[in-house]
């Protein structure tokens, strides 16, 4: 795949989450977590509210869309929003982490649909598998 594509699809998903932030319904349940490991590529810019921490992240395989289609994502580089109460000190650019990600389609605000609730730094050394995401045959909501 090439920088013009994955570009592409980066934009592409960002953009379907934010146009989507508008659309949604009020549900309690309709959110999920995944474990996701991913290196830090840029922290969060304290001077600019609303930055995200950009994570070049591994294949989710169980990622499920809005309409509940268990769907997968591809390993890309990408900003997620980080939860406030998630210290993000001793995390630098080019760490190996594994993020707690929140993803909640009915939330009403776009902060609330994707973003990270839990880190940790992983050990150095730790390698990472870029492959494309294999979502399971059998779909669950």
């Amino acid at each position: 795949m090439g920088a013009r594509e994955r570009a592409f699809r980066r934009t592409l998903f960002l953009l379907v989450i934010l146009s989507l932030a508008g659309c949604s319904e009020g549900k309690e349940e309709s959110g999920r977590t995944y474990t996701v490991r991913g290196q830090v590529t840029q922290l969060p810019d304290p001077a600019n509210p609303g930055t995200g921490l950009y994570l070049n992240h591994e294949a989710i395989d169980d990622f499920v869309s809005r309409d509940g289609e268990m769907v997968g994502m591809d390993p890309m580089t990408m900003s997620f929003l980080v939860d406030e109460e998630v210290p993000l000190e001793g995390i630098g650019v080019g760490d190996v982490v594994e993020i707690e990600l929140r993803v909640d389609w009915g939330a009403e605000t776009t902060p609330g649909i994707a973003e990270i609730v839990g880190i940790r730094e992983l050990p150095p050394g730790t390698k990472l598998t870029y492959r494309a995401a294999k979502p399971p045959k059998e779909q669950k909501n």
